[in-house]
């Protein structure tokens, strides 16, 4: 692993709890590059494929937040450990962050 982070799920009318996503390192397969990523317990590990090791590190990044977004839409709430919302923003980076 070589990013972590836990944030807090909640449901309506159900308990707040742990969401820990995390980000392992790529690694070559054959003619493309694989890093897993998990998003306990919204989705559990897979490998995501890219062309090169920065490309399937971005796209593991990018799938973590999309399931964890995806969560919100679907009305859970996203906190920090202190109850403050979590904000997708300060994840994203590039030509996302500026949109």
């Amino acid at each position: 692993m070589i990013a972590q982070t836990t944030i807090y799920g909640q449901r309506p009318n159900e308990e707040r709890f742990k969401i820990i996503v995390e980000i392992g390192l790529p690694y070559q397969v054959e003619n493309a590059w694989a890093c897993p990523v998990s998003v306990q317990p919204l989705q559990r590990e897979i490998d995501i494929y890219g062309d090169n090791s920065l490309q399937a590190l971005c796209l593991a990044i990018g799938l973590a937040l999309e399931l964890v977004s995806d969560f919100k839409q679907k009305g859970g709430k996203l906190q920090h450990i202190t109850g403050e919302e979590f904000q997708f923003k300060p994840y994203a980076f590039g030509i996302v962050a500026a949109k």
